[in-house]
């Protein structure tokens, strides 16, 4: 799945149309200016990311911090990647790079990693610990720039068994499935699968494996390189059927002003409106009784299912899968804390905060000889259901993110395109605008 060995692209390019508005990571100090050591003489590691979230985050630390008692980590959390992206790129403006910042393979990974100190300089000794097909989506011409901590595939979707049960329909299998499950839903007045369709990711993530599914499969990556035109006739076809789901109503009304989080969860899905959501592997905690999400929602009592969103296309390709979060190294961390900042990355991509993250379902192991570990007295569902993603994760063969190196904008300009289409617009026209 390496798709990343272009020429770099300056960062600069791309953030200079930011809003000069854009959140600020405030309280993060700067991996150049802050003290290498606090008053109780810990060494200090800025950290910036998405996740861990607000929930994970304090156990995270706690056990880390039992293991490494001379390091503090100064973690700034972002609420989700979008306002993340923007601190992170306020911060290299500013030359105020964290000295462990989280990012994401995709079409702008080589911009944040021409910030990050190379692998090499800071892990030989335990990153042949990590799966190599991981390392490879974290690769550019200057090396591996940064480390895969989680992987994470799409498109999948929880469902409510017991409303499901209630409504007396049963798990689509097809796309006449689908619609006939959507009519016999929205006829008892509930939404039939919830779609955060107003987050470009989400839109890409979905896109991505739908268009798996017809001709040979590779033609969305082949469009990114600029080797086929975005408006040839199988990624055509695709986004027709994509505009489908939206006027056939196998999605909920307006799903194009939804996004994923918090709308369609809390508003659909866990407030029991919706008896499915279209999601990625990494809410499939939620069939679990350890899920910090469902207590204290109109579906805690219920039973959660999670499965691989139904293929609607001629080829049944399955999900998607790839590295959803990496850590890197600031390139201008202060070598007094470099070995600090190794640890921590250590701590979490092969040692024991790997483990501990995993079982949280967060995300999919890296590290070699980990797997997901589920308590007993979880519910037959629960574990029916990571066990059914976790085979769909292994079989994956397409990769879950387009890379263009050369067209850092893809994403978003991908995203406005699926929402525009979503919306009624003409799939060829659209798709044609992302042509270079």
């Amino acid at each position: 799945m390496n798709r990343t060995t272009k020429p770099k692209v300056r960062l600069t390019a791309t953030i200079g149309i930011l809003a000069v508005g854009s959140l600020a990571l405030a309280g993060c100090a700067s991996g150049n200016d802050a003290p290498a050591t606090n008053d109780k003489g810990q060494t200090v590691i800025s950290f910036a990311s998405w996740i861990p979230t607000a929930d994970q985050w304090p156990e995270m630390v706690k056990i880390f911090e039992a293991e490494n008692p001379d390091i503090k980590i100064d973690y700034t959390i972002s609420t989700d990647y979008t306002p993340y992206v923007a601190s992170l790129d306020n911060s290299i403006l500013a030359g105020d790079v964290p000295d462990v910042y989280g990012i994401q393979p995709g079409a702008s990974f080589v911009d944040y990693a021409d910030y990050a100190l190379n692998v090499d300089d800071y892990a030989s000794e335990w990153i042949g610990d990590v799966q190599d097909s991981t390392l490879e989506q974290t690769t550019t011409d200057d090396g591996v720039m940064a480390v895969p901590i989680l992987t994470a595939g799409s498109e999948f979707y929880l469902y409510n068994k017991t409303l499901m049960d209630e409504l007396g329909v049963e798990l689509p299998t097809d796309y006449a499935s689908l619609v006939k499950m959507a009519q016999t839903v929205r006829a008892a007045g509930y939404a039939p699968f919830a779609m955060g369709a107003a987050d470009a990711w989400h839109d890409n993530d979905f896109f991505v494996a739908l268009s798996n599914q017809y001709g040979d499969g590779n033609d969305i990556y082949t469009a990114a390189d600029g080797d086929i035109a975005w408006d040839s006739e199988n990624l055509v076809k695709a986004a027709t059927q994509w505009q489908k789901f939206f006027s056939d109503g196998v999605f909920q009304d307006a799903a194009t002003t939804t996004t994923t989080y918090p709308a369609a969860r809390d508003d659909f899905f866990l407030a029991r409106k919706a008896v499915a959501m279209t999601t990625g592997s990494w809410h499939v905690g939620a069939s679990l009784n350890t899920s910090t999400e469902v207590p204290g929602s109109a579906v805690e009592n219920d039973e959660i299912g999670m499965a691989v969103f139904p293929s609607v296309g001629p080829n049944n390709t399955g999900a998607t899968n790839g590295v959803d979060f990496a850590l890197a190294i600031s390139a201008d961390i202060d070598p007094k804390k470099q070995a600090a900042a190794a640890k921590f990355v250590e701590f979490i991509s092969v040692g024991s905060g790997q483990q501990w993250w995993v079982n949280t379902l967060q995300g999919f192991p890296v590290a070699k000889g980990v797997s997901v570990e589920i308590g007993d007295g979880e519910p037959a569902l629960g574990k029916e259901s990571v066990a059914a993603v976790t085979k769909a994760l292994a079989d994956a063969t397409y990769a879950r993110k387009v890379l263009s190196v050369d067209n850092p904008s893809l994403e978003s300009d991908l995203g406005v395109a699926l929402q525009n289409i979503a919306d009624g617009a003409d799939p060829a026209t659209e798709l044609g605008t992302l042509n270079r």
